[in-house]
């Protein structure tokens, strides 16, 4: 059989491309790939003009590889992607996200987390969080823990140091058996970190890694290892990232700035579903630490993309 085509059409952010690979991921692991990845600009008021003129044109992807599947994830993908099928009308276009209303209709396939709330169409496939890498689905250590902090975003959530700090603590001081690694992301207010680099300092068996002291390929280490994760409620990508590794995984909320937060009821999905636990009932002792569930979105994507062009090609 040959290969499947795949073109990774990328903006650049890490947390875009690792969806988009996911994806292809899973697919090679049901058919033989080959895959190539071509760069776009991030998104501003310049490169989305100029995307939409060679978007009208039919022109600016030339040089591009040849390609069955194009896939991305971004704004700024969208437009150049488009731009290919126009000179490749046989090329599959598949966007992880939920595109502008007016590009929607354009693509193949739309993978979209069940929590952005689309309407529904034949081109959209829900999902439970973002596609994420399959991790290692192993029995996990009990006896090691991973803290995940995120940080500000304005748009979406107040961030109060304390009462994190006052949670993690909690976390830690019940569960002296356990190893565990705290570790911030890029939106970590510098006081935040400073408190965490406090309460590790404060106990035996706790270590700190601000963001800036980690490398490609770290986080993913670390949830190979760690039988249990706490996650703040704003970092979205880690938690599905923990589930889909078979951590089991707690929540440590953020006080939302819209009442439904979209976010937030993707997370009660989860808790209804008994795939992660929330840090009130869990330190009220009203609900114990999840049993690790393997989610495989991106294996559930790469499925229905063979399923709906290539069904000779599923196991």
């Amino acid at each position: 059989m040959f290969p499947l085509k795949i073109l990774i059409v990328s903006d650049g952010r890490p947390g875009h491309e690792k969806q988009s690979r996911a994806v292809v991921q899973a697919l090679a692991g049901l058919t033989p790939v080959e895959q190539a990845l071509v760069k776009v600009p991030l998104p501003s008021l310049k490169s989305v003009a100029a995307s939409a003129l060679r978007y009208l044109a039919g022109s600016g992807t030339r040089g591009w590889p040849a390609a069955d599947l194009v896939i991305g994830t971004g704004t700024g993908t969208h437009l150049p992607m488009l731009t290919y099928r126009r000179g490749h009308p046989h090329a599959r276009v598949v966007t992880c996200m939920l595109p502008d209303p007016l590009l929607r209709n354009r693509f193949d396939l739309c993978l979209v987390p069940r929590h952005d709330r689309p309407s529904e169409r034949s081109n959209i496939f829900l999902t439970s969080g973002p596609a994420c890498m399959q991790g290692v689905c192993r029995k996990k250590d009990r006896q090691r823990g991973l803290i995940l902090v995120g940080g500000v975003d304005e748009k979406s959530h107040h961030w109060h140091t304390e009462t994190l700090i006052s949670q993690v603590e909690t976390v830690v001081s019940r569960c002296r058996d356990v190893t565990w690694v705290i570790a911030s992301s890029p939106r970590t207010p510098a006081d935040t970190e400073a408190g965490l680099e406090d309460l590790a300092g404060a106990h035996e068996k706790v270590s700190f890694f601000p963001a800036e002291k980690t490398q490609p390929g770290w986080i993913e280490r670390q949830y190979a290892a760690s039988g249990r994760v706490w996650v703040t409620a704003d970092s979205v990508s880690m938690l599905y990232e923990a589930l889909s590794a078979g951590c089991s995984v707690g929540v440590l909320p953020v006080k939302w700035k819209k009442k439904n937060n979209k976010f937030q009821q993707g997370i009660d999905g989860l808790v209804a579903g008994h795939l992660v636990v929330p840090f009130d009932l869990w330190a009220a002792g009203r609900l114990p630490m999840p049993r690790g569930t393997c989610l495989d979105e991106a294996g559930r994507c790469a499925r229905e993309i063979l399923k709906r062009w290539w069904p000779e090609r599923l196991p």
